[in-house]
C-alpha cells in the first residue's frame, strides 16, 4: 500500500505545514477522502521529485504515479497538488483527465496546469 493511500485511511481530517529551516515547504489539508498539498518552496519540490526514485527517468516517475494514481482511485481517495494557489495535478478518484490521458496512460491522472508544472520542475 502507497503512503498517499495509508494517510488518506489513517488521516479524516487535519492540516499540517512542513518547513525546511525557516521556511514555509509545504501545507498538507486532508479532509473527506481527500488530500491537498500544497507546495510553498519550489525548491522543495524540485527535491521530492528528485528523490522518488524511479531511476530519475520521466518514464519510471510515470510509471509509479500510474500506480499510485490507480490505487488512489481504487480506495475512493483523492490527492491534489498545488502551487502557491494553482493546482498542478489531481491524481485518484476525482481525477477527469481529457488530454493528459494520452501522456500518462491512465484515467486517474489529471494534470491541471501543465505549463506551470513543467516550468517548476526545470
Amino acid at each position: 500500500m502507497q503512503l498517499s493511500t495509508l494517510l488518506g485511511h489513517v488521516v479524516k481530517s487535519g492540516e499540517v505545514t512542513l518547513s525546511t529551516g525557516n521556511v514555509e515547504a509545504l501545507q498538507i489539508k486532508a479532509e473527506n477522502n481527500k488530500i491537498e498539498l500544497c507546495i510553498a518552496d519550489k525548491e522543495f519540490l524540485k527535491d521530492v521529485i528528485g528523490s522518488t526514485g524511479g531511476g530519475g527517468s520521466i518514464r519510471g516517475m510515470l510509471a509509479q504515479l500510474r500506480n499510485m494514481a490507480g490505487e488512489l482511485k481504487d480506495e475512493g481517495l483523492t490527492v491534489t497538488l498545488s502551487f502557491k494557489g494553482d493546482r498542478l495535478i489531481t491524481i485518484g478518484l476525482d481525477a477527469k483527465p481529457i488530454f493528459s490521458q494520452l501522456v500518462t496512460g491512465t484515467n486517474a491522472v489529471e494534470i491541471n496546469n501543465l505549463r506551470k508544472l513543467i516550468e517548476l520542475t526545470v
